[in-house]
């Protein structure tokens, strides 16, 4: 049997303290891989930095495929992102489950929080409180596919 995909989905582009939250996003991918899961993490790959020389096509190609062959989307939406905004567009449009995470205090738009393919909400104190809960969710929505 082929792992379950998950894309880790999370602002890359003029957010403050960029090093911490990229770290968040890959401890997300390694609770989806302890979890049996297959996770994609887009900076690992497009880096808005690091891969400056990816075209924006590509860069939209790429991560519009990737959420496509995905089984669950994992966003954060702590930081404000139109690319984020369009990936849960995306993944609820292929009817693809989604799991958001953001921060207690932190007053998200109702329109994302609505979308009806929304498995989850996870409010979190702070990164280490978005795991371990995430951990839950993620044990939840994997009985739900077999």
């Amino acid at each position: 049997m082929n792992k379950l995909q998950v894309y880790i989905s999370g602002a890359l582009t003029g957010i403050s303290n960029p090093e911490k939250v990229k770290k968040f996003y890959e401890s997300i991918g390694l609770l989806c891989e302890e979890r049996g899961l297959k996770s994609y993490i887009p900076h690992l790959n497009t880096d808005p930095i690091k891969n400056a020389d990816i075209t924006p096509d590509r860069v939209f190609k790429t991560d519009k495929h990737m959420v496509e062959i995905s089984d669950l989307v994992v966003a954060y939406l702590g930081c404000p992102s139109l690319g984020v905004g369009m990936e849960l567009a995306y993944a609820e449009s292929k009817n693809i489950p989604l799991i958001l995470l953001y921060e207690k205090e932190k007053n998200i738009s109702r329109f994302p929080r609505g979308i009806p393919t929304v498995f989850a909400e996870i409010k979190f104190k702070n990164f280490s409180d978005a795991i371990a809960q995430l951990n839950i969710i993620l044990e939840q929505w994997k009985l739900k596919q077999y």
